[in-house]
């Protein structure tokens, strides 16, 4: 038995989640003929994948062969196969049982019952392969590599790699085709309705389909892919994709095995946020260093950001049309890399931030018009990098201290950002922009928006009889003067707000009444030193952000939650 150290380049040549496939593809092939991790590294323009490649790979498809109705026949050398119409009947009878229900009200018996209708691991993976139309061409490579004899297998996977390693095609005549769901172009861009003397269903597009490497993407979907049905109907697929940025193949499918178990919900917006959110604290809670059960076997973390190891996710929107599915979006979202991963106290603060994001993006109604504004404005936020992400989050934090004002009116309980995890996004990621936050003029004023406001509010709710008055529009109103164009506007808003603010605490100390102390003259001049320094548009903008936030206290604080506990959804 040869073994020898290698690496493949394989090109991000589409853009798409169908590299990653490919990618991950090749790398779970290799690793079934190694002791040792295959890794999985990102560059600007390629995967690498470094391993031990022995002459003796396995020979499996490394996926499941699917008879989705009575008309597929299952060659006799296939053993691995699913029957699709069995699982779904399962599955229906599953929905059935539990339809209505909680989880507390199932009984005994009913949970009985629901154990001998659990569904596959890989159910959600099968559906959407049947849905798209992706089983037919994987059956047929799956059945041939069954058939074939092993020096055949062995052979023909050499071509490929070696095809690999040049950079050339492997001319291996398997009968692969295109799919959209496994090469999203396939279904963008090619063909016109009916091209110059050649029938519609011409298979000209075909000749840059390579077989191994298709066959590679289909191995790829099944280890990484995290696909969720979509609409009122769940006509839609939205698939979710994780981007390795350098992990090992083994690592990256069992942390994508969790994410496609983790519960996560909601619309579009609200799913990527939630996906992305708890892509990042599962790489925190399983890895070597901070699991305290059941870490994932070569995920380590220390000295990392979470974006480090897995870099972002891939997100794919097939929209139904009727009859048929089409690609209707593409996007990639970063995933969080806030802080360096030093310390254990780095990992409960980060876990923290995490903790606290989640709970703001599942208050958040997307069926409401005001609030699915937010919710794409938070996708933004993930979608950047760096100051121009705090940015972005800055803007998207003044506009919801409004929301959380009205809906707590309204008596909805809506989670809040607090001060303290808003300050280490800001000294971490955008330094010049924590100076202003440090500022004592900028925290007087913050202050007093916060207790004329959110605090006021929260004293309402509690029944306290000597709340002072809220200030529904001043919110608003400062982010309204924040973009009009020069300082003055901001200024003169918050020079009367800090009068008005001034003259009632004193009103309240006449009538014995508790009451914060003034913002001084020195505090508010510190500020307009600041605004004419930073501006109105950054100024503004932070002061309606943390104004609105609550204030962090011990019972909150990263000490007091436990690292090993991942949240239930």
């Amino acid at each position: 038995m040869n073994e020898e150290p290698s690496t493949f380049l394989l090109s991000r040549a589409t853009g798409t989640h169908g590299d990653v496939f490919a990618a991950v593809g090749l790398a779970d092939l290799l690793s079934d003929a190694n002791d040792a991790p295959v890794r999985i590294r990102e560059t600007s323009s390629s995967f690498v994948v470094t391993a031990n490649v022995l002459d003796s790979i396995p020979q499996t498809p490394g996926y499941p062969f699917l008879k989705t109705n009575e008309k597929v026949q299952v060659p006799k050398d296939v053993t691995d196969f699913v029957d699709y119409k069995a699982e779904k009947a399962k599955a229906d009878r599953r929905k059935k049982l539990t339809q209505g229900k909680s989880k507390k009200s199932l009984g005994p018996e009913l949970e009985e019952l629901l154990k001998q209708e659990t569904p596959l691991l890989n159910w959600r993976l099968l559906q959407v392969l049947n849905t798209l139309q992706g089983d037919e061409t994987s059956n047929r490579i799956h059945a041939l590599i069954q058939s074939m004899t092993p020096s055949d297998f062995s052979q023909q996977v050499k071509a490929g790699l070696d095809a690999l390693r040049s950079f050339e095609p492997s001319g291996l005549d398997w009968p692969a085709s295109s799919v959209q769901l496994f090469s999203p172009n396939a279904a963008k861009g090619y063909s016109r309705l009916k091209p110059d003397s050649t029938e519609r269903n011409d298979k000209t597009k075909e000749q840059w389909t390579d077989p191994f490497v298709e066959w590679l993407r289909y191995r790829g979907y099944f280890a990484v892919a995290c696909p969720f049905f979509d609409g009122p109907k769940a006509e839609n697929v939205r698939l979710l994709c994780p981007v390795p940025a350098d992990i090992s193949v083994g690592a990256l499918k069992e942390i994508c095995g969790a994410l496609r178990q983790a519960g996560v919900f909601g619309g579009p917006p609200k799913l990527d946020s939630l996906a992305t959110l708890k892509l990042a604290e599962l790489l925190i809670t399983r890895s070597q260093e901070y699991a305290g059960a059941n870490p994932i076997a070569g995920l380590f973390l220390l000295g990392k950001r979470p974006s480090e190891v897995i870099s972002g996710i891939s997100v794919t929107q097939y929209q139904s049309l009727g009859n048929a599915k089409a690609v209707s979006s593409i996007a990639t979202l970063a995933l969080p890399g806030w802080l360096a991963i030093n310390s254990r106290d780095d990992a409960l603060a980060f876990l923290s931030i995490l903790e606290e994001h989640q709970r703001v993006v599942r208050s958040l109604e997307d069926n409401h018009s005001d609030e699915i504004g937010l919710l794409i404005q938070y996708r933004r936020f993930l979608e950047l990098r760096g100051e121009g992400s705090i940015r972005a989050l800055i803007d998207l934090m003044a506009r919801y201290g409004a929301l959380v004002l009205r809906a707590r009116e309204q008596g909805r309980r809506v989670a809040q950002f607090s001060t303290q995890n808003f300050g280490r996004l800001l000294m971490q990621n955008a330094q010049r922009l924590g100076d202003v936050l440090n500022d004592t003029g900028f925290q007087a004023v913050a202050a007093a928006i916060r207790s004329a406001t959110v605090s006021a509010q929260a004293q309402k709710a509690m029944n306290r009889p000597d709340y002072r008055e809220i200030r529904y529009d001043l919110l608003p109103e400062l982010r309204r003067k924040s973009s009009l164009p020069g300082n003055p506007p901001l200024v003169q808003a918050i020079s009367e707000f800090i009068s008005k603010y001034n003259s009632e605490n004193a009103r309240r100390r006449e009538l014995n009444k508790s009451a914060p102390r003034n913002v001084t003259t020195e505090e508010f001049s510190s500020l307009v030193t600041l605004i004419d320094t930073h501006h109105a548009a950054t100024v503004g903008p932070m002061l309606c952000a943390y104004g609105s936030c609550r204030v962090s206290r011990d019972s909150d604080s990263e000490d007091n939650h436990d690292l090993n506990q991942t949240e239930t959804d």
